[in-house]
């Protein structure tokens, strides 16, 4: 059964948050802890969540993609691509984090039933700084809830997030109620999608974001600040 409000136009209360430089949030220690936050929240009654994340390892001819098979939102999956986990203390030693993602349900199920995630969760590395300039944030973790969720469950999870905000002592949250993409063209393709937030320049006005101090004016779109 396909759902017939186009893809891209499903809404979200979507959140932002830019972690302090000196904590990075894939490190086992500091993500369980966020885990627990944000647990409650990545569910579906559609399916199960599932977890893709993308590193590397390597230089070279040594350089390769990490793989980690299929992974849930379980704290087995998540020992998996967490550095310094019990399972990968070592091996991870050596991995260059790039992203991970959580779909709710899977993506594929979202593919199939031509419906956008009723939760979907992207933790990133932040830019690199450019110029020799100094690092403004060190992470992103962009946390997006379906907009028909109850109000009590979008007032947790906004207070969900202020706590994780304390935790990785971040310089600024921002939110807004938006879209999953924005329509483009005549075929019903859409850009700009949440998904897309950390590709290329995403998120930022600027090639550089860690260029000037952050404020609302780092963000290409329009967002209101989450007051921690």
């Amino acid at each position: 059964m396909t759902n017939s409000v186009p893809y891209y136009a499903k809404n979200y209360d979507v959140f932002v948050l830019l972690g302090a430089p000196s904590l990075l949030p894939w490190q086992w220690q500091v993500w369980v802890k966020i885990e627990q936050l944000l647990a409650p929240f990545v569910r579906s009654d559609r399916g199960k969540p599932t977890v893709r994340s993308s590193q590397t390892s390597g230089l070279g001819k040594e350089y390769r993609s990490v793989a980690f098979g299929k992974m849930g939102w379980d704290l087995k999956s998540h020992a998996r691509w967490a550095h310094g986990s019990p399972s990968n203390a070592l091996e991870s030693n050596s991995w260059r984090f790039l992203g991970t993602e959580a779909w709710a349900p899977s993506w594929t199920v979202c593919e199939k039933e031509h419906e956008a995630p009723d939760f979907y969760l992207h933790l990133l590395s932040a830019p690199n700084v450019q110029h020799g300039g100094a690092s403004q944030f060190g992470s992103m973790l962009v946390v997006a809830l379906a907009a028909s969720a109850s109000e009590m469950r979008r007032g947790e999870l906004r207070a969900a997030m202020t706590a994780v905000a304390t935790l990785l002592e971040s310089p600024l949250v921002v939110c807004k109620h938006r879209a999953w993409g924005i329509a483009s063209g005549t075929a019903g393709g859409f850009r700009d999608a949440i998904q897309d937030f950390g590709v290329g320049r995403g998120l930022f006005r600027e090639e550089d974001p860690h260029a000037q101090p952050i404020s609302l004016e780092t963000f290409s779109e329009a967002w209101s600040s989450l007051q921690v």
